[in-house]
């Protein structure tokens, strides 16, 4: 289960973000924060997610993944952005962004990105059978 915490982007697409999060057994710790909160909930966790929703447009991402990043130094940062553009690409890359997910995506690009959710159970075994082989059969039944 990864920790999470959502900023940026449209109220919508973050309410829509925490639930496939959550279906998929992730910590939601936070959505919707703005600026120091998100940084104080980082400060908080043990190898925190930063879901961040991002327009290539506002060059202010880049101060907050390098302000997350000092929040916490263990912090994965995972990008969503519509951008298909080279220099957002290395920008991304020389701030240590883990992986940028471009919208429109694929649940599974989503989920590989933030990262393995808890592992599901093991099945239970079905209790054994009980050995009838020494119950004493009625005379009567074949």
């Amino acid at each position: 289960m990864a920790n999470v915490v959502i900023a940026g982007g449209a109220e919508e697409a973050q309410l829509i973000l925490r639930g496939l999060l959550r279906l998929h057994q992730h910590r939601i710790l936070g959505a919707g924060l703005q600026g120091t909160a998100t940084l104080e909930v980082l400060r908080q966790v043990a190898d925190p997610v930063l879901l961040l929703d991002v327009d290539s447009k506002e060059p202010v991402w880049t101060e907050f993944v390098t302000e997350a990043r000092k929040a916490n130094p263990a912090t994965r940062v995972v990008l969503l952005t519509p951008s298909r553009s080279a220099r957002l690409d290395s920008q991304a890359r020389s701030l240590g962004v883990a992986a940028l997910v471009r919208r429109p995506f694929a649940i599974q690009e989503l989920l590989a990105a933030v990262g393995p959710a808890s592992p599901a159970p093991p099945p239970t075994s079905p209790a054994p059978a009980p050995d009838l082989s020494a119950v004493e059969k009625d005379p009567g039944s074949p």
